[in-house]
């Protein structure tokens, strides 16, 4: 009778894992932003979404929690309840010049309004807007490190397919109610290009929206009828 083996975990290369967080936003301009720390250590001044490695025994979540406090002044309470979901793992072996590195890639979507002060107290943060899925970055730099330009070009697609469908899902908007011009404001600037005209927009999000029965007195211009979410989102 042959008697079995067994084989340790030892026997078997380890790969680094890494989390990067893709933080999206729709800025005052209109525009799907992202974002990006300046980095310190290696790379050096280089744009990048904040990240960091795992370490020994830690948990996902506690590591991408600990990377929006550290990184970009943003703890859990901050937060208002919005919590950083997984968006995909990354495994190409060579999408990293550090060596063999997985980045576990999560998504969060902060209003502007929840953003904006902590970028203006952060010189090291910036919003970055997004165009044609990448990051429009400054100083001359072209391109994200270690592949995390297919992050953020992933992260736009999962908003691209969830906006297709749904009135604001993700809560772009900070506020219970809104006007229909809000709401496509913040469509238009996930969907970009693809967007549909502004009467076949009003006609597939109104019939999903409940009429609060209230008008918007604010800004110029006649009073807008003010909506709510389905009851789903």
């Amino acid at each position: 009778m042959t008697g079995s083996s067994s084989v340790g975990l030892d026997e078997f290369p380890r790969p680094s894992v890494a989390v990067d967080v893709a933080v999206m936003t729709v800025t005052e301009a209109g525009e799907l932003g992202v974002l990006l720390h300046r980095r310190t250590g290696d790379k050096a001044g280089v744009w990048a979404l904040p990240g960091r490695f795992l370490r020994e025994r830690e948990r996902l979540a506690d590591a991408v929690e600990r990377t929006l406090e550290e990184k970009c002044g943003l703890p859990a309470r901050a937060l208002a309840g919005r919590a950083p979901r997984q968006l995909h793992v990354f495994d190409d072996p060579d999408r990293d010049d550090r060596g063999w590195v997985l980045s576990v890639a999560h998504l969060l979507v902060l209003p502007f309004e929840r953003l904006d002060p902590v970028v203006a107290d952060h010189p090291g943060l910036m919003i970055a807007p997004i165009r044609d899925d990448h990051a429009v970055l400054p100083d001359r730099q072209r391109r994200l490190p270690y592949g995390q330009d297919e992050i953020i070009a992933r992260a736009h697609e999962e908003l691209r397919r969830e906006y297709r469908q749904t009135p604001d899902p993700e809560r772009f908007l900070d506020t219970d109610t809104f006007t229909l011009s809000e709401l496509g404001a913040v469509h238009f600037a996930v969907l970009g290009k693809e967007h549909w005209a502004i009467d076949t927009f009003r006609r597939r999000m109104s019939r999903q929206l409940r009429d609060t029965g209230k008008v918007s007195r604010g800004g110029p211009g006649r009073p807008a009828a003010l909506f709510r979410r389905p009851r789903h989102c």
